[in-house]
């Protein structure tokens, strides 16, 4: 969840429960102070009333007993809500009323005063004045919502421009990022941040490209003389079967390194994403010129090749990574075949595979693909090829898998 969201939906979350709590608090508050005024008012009708019975004549409208016992009741006040009963515009109805019962002694009688007023139209105004502020609370609400949303979108703009920005750098184009400046200083500070650290990034990567070129550059330079020196002496006459063999051995030590050096200068080259050059290739005619190229090979296992194809299948991929591709998925499947077995290739708009038959796999699917790993132990392996086809297909995001079933090894890359 983007923190926006996050942010948005606890506000939201919340102003429902201010609003919840501040709407009850404000109902319960009013409905309190109205019943006590409300409380007061009937005490103060109570007073006259009882006044009226003192000091003048009693009235007919209330009730008065005579109690003649010897020991009247004290004077008590009770207040309570109570329903009555009317008849209005022929509609029978019962209203809320509040009711104060007073027992009084006057002139040496007890007297029981009640005085009641309605509540309908204070629950009504309770009601409406709950309403209005509950309304008001809750349009200042969305206005503080949107408010913030406006503001927190014009601030957060800059950090997903510069996110995006991030997302599409490489150091491949050797130049210094542009984030987009910012009013807020955790944001700005984040900029110079990233700034800095990009640039510390495409500075290494710079060093980095340039050693390994010219290291690769240098060491090709003496590998080159000691491997013509040892084709010399080879030539010469006057050598032991001794001196022959260990020249012959240091001649093929040089051409390994030679080759060593060669593979791994290409690796970090992919890695760096140096062949940027794409062409429209047909898939079909690259394999045909790679068996072309692998046909003794081929003919000296006795191996039979079926290709098939669904159609003229073209893709737009690099003339020298794909054809490493190609090479190195024949070579392989030449490599580590049995005599008298078969190479099967099958190419379609979505996956080129190769297949071959061969003995079970020594390691895991996922370690053929790693760097020195190899399942045969020849001496002119690496265990490179695969790692290569394997870096290739990362840099042009294609998939590429190994299965071993029904004595067939796959390679399948989807495209």
């Amino acid at each position: 969840m983007k923190l926006f969201e996050k942010t948005r939906k606890t506000f939201i979350l919340y102003s429902v429960i201010i609003f919840i709590i501040s709407s009850s608090v404000i109902y319960f508050t009013l409905k309190s102070v109205v019943t006590k005024k409300q409380d007061e008012k009937l005490l103060w009708d109570k007073e006259l009333i009882a006044r009226k019975i003192k000091y003048e004549n009693p009235l007919p409208i209330f009730d008065v007993e005579d109690f003649k016992s010897e020991n009247p009741p004290k004077d008590t006040l009770y207040f309570k809500d109570t329903l009555m009963y009317h008849v209005v515009n022929n509609v029978e109805k019962y209203e809320l009323y509040r009711q104060l019962t007073s027992v009084e002694n006057l002139h040496g009688k007890t007297y029981r005063i009640i005085t009641r007023s309605s509540l309908v139209r204070n629950q009504d105004f309770i009601l409406a004045i709950t309403i209005s502020v509950g309304i008001v609370v809750l349009l200042l609400i969305i206005t503080v919502y949107f408010v913030n949303n406006i503001i927190m979108k014009s601030a957060w703009l800059p950090f997903y421009n510069n996110l995006e920005t991030l997302k599409n750098f490489t150091v491949e184009n050797n130049r210094p990022i542009e984030l987009q400046e910012s009013n807020v200083d955790e944001f700005q500070e984040l900029n110079n941040s990233l700034t800095k650290l990009t640039n510390k990034i495409n500075s290494d990567f710079n060093n980095l490209k340039e050693f390994t070129e010219n290291a690769s550059h240098e060491m090709q330079t003496p590998l080159a003389i000691m491997q013509s020196k040892s084709e010399i002496l080879l030539q010469s006459d006057n050598l032991t079967k001794s001196q022959v063999s260990q020249i012959k051995t240091i001649y093929q030590s040089v051409q390994r390194l030679s080759k060593l050096n060669k593979t791994l200068l290409l690796l970090a080259k992919i890695e760096n994403r140096q062949y940027k050059d794409l062409e429209t290739l047909q898939i079909n005619d690259v394999i045909e010129k790679q068996l072309d190229i692998f046909e003794d090979f081929i003919s000296n296992k006795k191996l039979k090749v079926d290709m098939r194809s669904a159609m003229e299948v073209k893709i737009k991929a690099n003339p020298l990574l794909f054809d490493m591709i190609v090479s190195n998925l024949i070579s392989n499947a030449i490599k580590h075949n049995i005599p008298g077995g078969q190479i099967e290739i099958l190419t379609t708009n979505l996956f080129l595979s190769v297949s071959n038959s061969g003995e079970p796999p020594k390691m895991d699917s996922s370690s053929l693909f790693e760097r020195f790993k190899k399942e045969s132990s020849a001496s002119n392996s690496f265990g490179l090829g695969l790692a290569i086809v394997k870096k290739i297909c990362d840099n042009y995001n294609w998939k590429i898998t190994h299965s071993y079933v029904d004595n067939q090894h796959n390679i399948s890359i989807y495209f």
